[in-house]
């Protein structure tokens, strides 16, 4: 009995210490907006399409398969910071034709020159599918893109999907641009001119090659480099549960197990 009284308390402070840490580190990752003062505001803010050639040279076999949404950036929006219990997933797949009722004139019955034409952008260009999937609702977008630029990918097509019959869906017809592509994580930026009527789109999403909590350190990184770039990550969605309060919770416990044992053998 005097050793439960001895280690108690210790057990609480190390808890309580946790607590706090979590509140003020990681307050915002919660199922609740916080509000932030965005640092764009959607009615004023004129998008540009900005291209980035870093990724020109990329191989584009290193992106290709399946990939796990983490955060989802807002560059347009005040919303804060959510937390969804919802886990994303992407599939990216390269096709060596081009769909000929979607892209283009049909080549029967045309000319020589114009089949040349055509001819001449097919070897130049080629053909990606990404199709979103979250819980078997879906969005499939149809993509190309020049071989000295494989990082910047243009849209030719309107989506397909499930998700796209939702009165609250927007087509996307801009650009989706790699930001960064290493081996366990992809950023794309998804951009759209206001132009043609259409509204401005700005966001960006960050995957994950497996499933499974994304280090802090990497986090923060990917938040620099947005910020570097002049796009803002005050409002953000948190999906396939990356919160980052887990860690901490389990390094408090680890801590307290230690202590615990420490006690135990000291008597």
């Amino acid at each position: 009995m005097e050793l439960f009284y001895r280690v108690v308390p210790w057990m609480f402070l190390f808890t309580s210490i946790a607590a706090e840490y979590i509140v003020y580190d990681f307050g915002h990752y919660t199922n609740h907006t916080v509000n932030y003062t965005s640092e764009v505001d959607n009615e004023t803010t004129t998008v540009i399409c900005a291209r980035d050639h870093l990724y020109d040279g990329l191989d584009i076999r290193k992106v290709l398969g399946k990939w796990y949404a983490r955060e989802l950036y807002l560059h347009l929006s005040k919303e804060g910071v959510n937390e969804f219990n919802s886990c994303p997933q992407v599939t990216i797949w390269q096709e060596e034709k081009f769909p000929t009722t979607t892209f283009g004139p049909s080549t029967e019955n045309q000319l020589f020159h114009v089949q040349h034409i055509n001819a001449k952008f097919r070897h130049e260009y080629r053909h990606l599918r990404l199709l979103w999937d979250e819980a078997g609702q879906t969005i499939e977008y149809s993509l190309y893109f020049k071989n000295d630029s494989a990082g910047y990918w243009q849209v030719f097509n309107g989506q397909n999907g499930t998700l796209t019959a939702r009165p609250t869906y927007q087509q996307f017809s801009g650009t989706i641009q790699v930001l960064k592509a290493v081996n366990d994580h992809l950023l794309l930026n998804f951009c759209q001119d206001q132009v043609n009527g259409k509204s401005a789109q700005l966001y960006s999403v960050l995957f994950s090659r497996e499933p499974g909590f994304m280090e802090r350190w990497e986090l923060d990184s990917v938040h620099s480099l947005l910020q570097n770039k002049k796009l803002s990550v005050a409002s953000r969605r948190l999906v396939c549960g990356n919160s980052a309060t887990k860690p901490i919770f389990s390094i408090a416990s680890s801590i307290i197990f230690v202590i615990f044992t420490f006690v135990i053998k000291s008597y």
